[in-house]
């Protein structure tokens, strides 16, 4: 029960700084401006093994209103492998295709591969998935709400978080 409380707690913060800033996305911010951002959030993470707190830092290039492509750091919660566990340090590329709901919000899909570390002295490349929404802060400014599964080969975790987006 612990851990459907903490999601939910997790996925009601997320929300709820969704709500702010669609309040303040009445400002001068706008989504569509093409070029270069960079970003890092906080979040909420899970896996079969366990729950816990993560971060992620960005950079990536709008290409236009719909499209963007992202690389990324992420720490994230434990991966199991048997008795042993371990914190998912991973990084990787993903595509946004995103659908504008006006000038200031917008809700996208993404996938990417990651690259994380494995158990032994390698590493290892799989997939992941995942959807969020974007608001427009300020000029040059906004936040996103998103959630992300991340596969690997013996476990998957899955992130809720929010990111402030800095377009340059």
């Amino acid at each position: 029960m612990k851990k459907t409380t903490q999601i939910i707690c997790a996925a009601g913060l997320a929300m709820g700084l969704a709500g702010f800033a669609t309040g303040a996305s009445a400002q001068q911010g706008d989504l569509h401006q093409r070029g270069l951002y960079a970003g890092g959030g906080l979040g909420w993470g899970w896996s079969d093994r366990d729950d816990d707190w993560s971060w992620r830092g960005l950079a990536g290039w709008r290409l236009n209103e719909y499209l963007a492509v992202q690389g990324f750091y992420a720490d994230l919660p434990p991966i199991s492998n048997g008795p042993v566990s371990k914190n998912l340090e991973t990084f990787g590329v993903e595509g946004l295709v995103s659908f504008p709901l006006s000038q200031h919000v917008a809700i996208y899909g993404k996938a990417g591969l990651h690259n994380y570390n494995d158990f032994g002295s390698s590493r290892d490349t799989s997939w992941l998935g995942g959807a969020g929404a974007e608001f427009a802060l300020a000029s040059n400014w906004s936040v996103r709400t998103e959630w992300t599964h991340y596969n690997t080969r013996t476990d998957s975790v899955d992130d809720i978080g929010v990111q402030l987006i800095y377009g340059f």
